[in-house]
């Protein structure tokens, strides 16, 4: 290798070691000085070295100086111990560095969360923002993303010693935990590096959940549903989804509203597409109705009737109710039975006169009375209770 090409070499290996923005300074200038007819040509690399030795040593103790003007990532403690600590001083406690968001998401989904610097005296901010699975975006303006990690532009002003900063937040596609991590400084505003003070935020642990499974349920509760207008006094059921197979074990459970017309959405979080599972119904005063068979999610969403016909339950264990099918009602012990004991329950009530929502108003009409007697008694005579697989 000749000599000249030793220096292009040498020249190019510390250019490379440059931002890419004092890269193009150093190499335009010296192309302007090896285009120089005034000097031979090894005069002419021998002085663009020279040049470039002055002044990358310029520009790199500059860049040591300033470069936090625009922010630096790889100082959270995703990838770093030393923080702040090779520019700005040792760690300080007394910095306050904060996350807010939500602890608990849903897969693929995008969330807003704050940093907040807190510092009394100090008049400017930087951060840098990482995290260990998720994606960060911008959303407050005096932020960049580089490198997959968020740091400021330039210095942020404080009001009062202290800022608030907001960035997005997009879950992983996979459910587990992630972390966010931030580290924040302080400054004084004056460009240096000293008077600076850093600390790291806590470590933010996000619970990353699959998104909930909902049943879309219609089902009419036997006293509580009217002939007449189609429409039933509306009330709270509690679903339990069960494995289809012995021991059938309960799998999640979700409580909802279920309205005039019957119908109510449940939110299961433990539930999984493609898997059947057995729908259970339980109500305060209503007969334990189980699904005929196991019923699948499909896109984290299941719909199942019980009013269209007594099949849709197990052991066909359905009352018709003029053209509908409704919940046996009168288990008001809910021991499975209806029985003596229900009666019973039901009469004591009835004779003193108790009203409002109580498990022995079996019409949901909040008066306990001689028609939640009756309905309770023929069931009873009916011999009516819970029919499962097991």
């Amino acid at each position: 290798m000749s000599k000249h090409d030793i220096y292009h070499v040498r020249l190019y290996t510390i250019c490379a070691k440059l931002p890419i923005k004092y890269f193009y300074i150093i190499h335009n200038s010296i192309n302007l000085i090896l285009r120089s007819k005034k000097m031979i040509y090894s005069y002419r690399v021998f002085t663009a070295f020279r040049f470039l030795l002055i002044i990358s040593a310029m520009l790199l103790i500059s860049g040591e100086a300033f470069s936090d003007i625009d922010g630096r990532t790889g100082r959270t403690l995703k990838s770093s111990a030393n923080g702040c600590g090779g520019c700005h001083g040792s760690r300080d406690a007394s910095v306050s560095v904060l996350i807010s968001g939500q602890s608990a998401v849903t897969t693929s989904h995008t969330y807003t969360f704050s940093v907040t610097i807190n510092k009394a005296g100090k008049t400017g901010a930087g951060v840098d923002i990482a995290v260990r699975r998720g994606v960060l975006g911008i959303v407050s303006p005096t932020l960049h993303l580089q490198s997959s990690e968020l740091a400021h532009n330039n210095n942020i002003p404080m009001t009062g010693g202290q800022v608030t900063l907001q960035f997005s937040y997009t879950s992983p596609a996979t459910a587990g935990t992630d972390t966010i991590f931030v580290t924040g400084n302080a400054t004084n505003s004056d460009g240096n590096e000293s008077g600076d003070s850093w600390n790291w935020a806590t470590s933010f642990r996000i619970d990353v959940s699959p998104p909930p499974k909902v049943l879309h349920l219609t089902e009419l509760i036997e006293g509580f549903y009217n002939t007449s207008t189609g429409l039933m006094n509306g009330d709270t059921v509690r679903v339990y989804l069960r494995n289809n197979f012995a021991p059938y074990a309960l799998i999640d459970s979700s409580t909802s509203y279920i309205d005039p017309s019957g119908k109510g959405n449940f939110s299961f979080t433990h539930a999984s597409n493609a898997l059947p599972y057995y729908i259970v119904l339980r109500h305060r005063n209503s007969v334990e109705t189980w699904s005929s068979s196991g019923q699948s999610f499909s896109g984290d969403s299941l719909s199942y009737n019980f009013t269209t016909s007594s099949a849709t339950a197990y052991g066909n264990n359905l009352k018709l109710v003029g053209t509908k099918y409704c919940n046996f009602g009168g288990d008001v012990n809910q021991d499975g039975f209806v029985d003596l004991t229900d009666i019973t329950l039901v009469y004591n009530d009835a004779v003193t006169f108790v009203t409002g929502y109580k498990p022995a108003d079996v019409t949901g009409d909040n008066l306990i009375d001689l028609t939640d007697i009756v309905l309770t008694y023929n069931n009873s005579a009916a011999f009516v209770s819970l029919q499962r697989p097991f």
